[in-house]
């Protein structure tokens, strides 16, 4: 809800940057510090997230960490802004189950049209795309062969597991 707050604050010109990086600071610091010392030795499948390139939001990516490994998954996190060339390997070394990024801009065409299909094409694993990003894109996210999972971390995550 604050996230929502501060998006609409920002569009209607009542907030600033400086609030939203102000926020997003306090956020990731609390979020990273409950991810840092989460409990319990999962032992389900392993997911690799990351953010999609030129989205340097991590907020969404943050809380989705934390709702996996709550649901048994273990996580391997790369953060915002990732090169989608650079995943295959990672996906590999880690033996990852699924590939997950997360966004909340409109990824760009050549991000759509190149990058994912490349992607998708590079790796034997499924390939999920969630947050405002998905629902901007849902079409082309199918054209390239990934599942778009929406903005509901608890109906991304069923739409996950239904696929492992």
């Amino acid at each position: 809800p604050l996230l929502i707050e501060l998006g609409l604050r920002w569009a209607s010109g009542e907030g600033s940057i400086a609030e939203e990086h102000f926020f997003a600071f306090y956020l990731r610091n609390k979020l990273g510090a409950r991810y840092h010392h989460r409990t319990g030795g999962n032992a389900g499948p392993r997911l690799l997230l990351a953010g999609l390139p030129n989205e340097h939001h991590e907020i969404g990516l943050l809380l989705f960490a934390l709702a996996a490994h709550e649901k048994g998954y273990r996580i391997t996190p790369l953060g915002p802004n990732m090169p989608l060339s650079e995943l295959p390997p990672v996906a590999r070394k880690k033996d990852c189950r699924a590939i997950v990024l997360s966004g909340a801009i409109e990824p760009t065409k050549s991000v759509l049209g190149k990058d994912l299909p490349e992607l998708v094409a590079a790796i034997d694993v499924p390939v999920f795309i969630g947050g405002l990003s998905s629902v901007y894109a849902c079409d082309a996210i199918s054209r390239a062969g990934a599942e778009a999972l929406g903005r509901d971390i608890d109906q991304g995550l069923a739409r996950i597991g239904e696929n492992l």
